[in-house]
């Protein structure tokens, strides 16, 4: 079984690399809360998921001191897992929430855009150390998709035609 997580900064591509990760056939899930991976990994396997494309990261709130240990705990019992590390420089970020009408998960009325990617990159500390980091700052959305394709070995010669009609 392989499961692949995906962590790091808001606004620097986790939706890109999980939408790549489904194409591929995985069973993705967005926003999942550390203390559940493994029980959902564990679910998942008991349904016949064989690829699990998990998106973990600070909006759960808890502390990612327990990452490494979970990451320990799924390579003894056999899984394959590989953890990709999405960041950005702090003006990316910066530019990129103030191009979208989204607010950063951790910012509020006290808390200022530039405090909350700070505030993040605290709390993700731990994750960030044990993956495979790459920082989007000067990518293009298609360059990311490029470097999650190759990192778990997608098979390019396959195509996938999306066809949208406004009309």
């Amino acid at each position: 079984m392989q499961v692949v997580l995906i962590s790091g900064l808001s606004g620097s591509g986790k939706s890109i690399a999980t939408a790549v990760l489904e194409d591929a056939g995985y069973y993705c899930i967005d926003n999942l809360p550390i203390s559940l991976v493994e029980v959902v990994i564990r679910h998942l396997c008991g349904a016949g998921q064989h690829k699990i494309g998990i998106a973990v990261d600070a909006r759960g709130g808890e502390d990612f001191a327990a990452f490494p240990a979970l990451l320990d705990k799924l390579k003894t019992e056999g899984f394959d897992v590989r953890v990709i590390f999405l960041e950005a420089k702090t003006m990316t970020l910066v530019k990129r929430f103030s191009e979208t009408r989204r607010r950063h998960p951790l910012s509020s009325d006290t808390v200022s855009l530039s405090e909350a990617i700070q505030l993040e990159r605290e709390k993700l500390g731990s994750a960030a150390e044990h993956a495979h980091r790459i920082d989007t700052s000067d990518l293009s959305p298609s360059a990311l998709r490029m470097w999650i394709k190759d990192l778990i070995s997608i098979d390019r010669s396959r195509i996938t035609l999306l066809f949208q009609s406004f009309g």
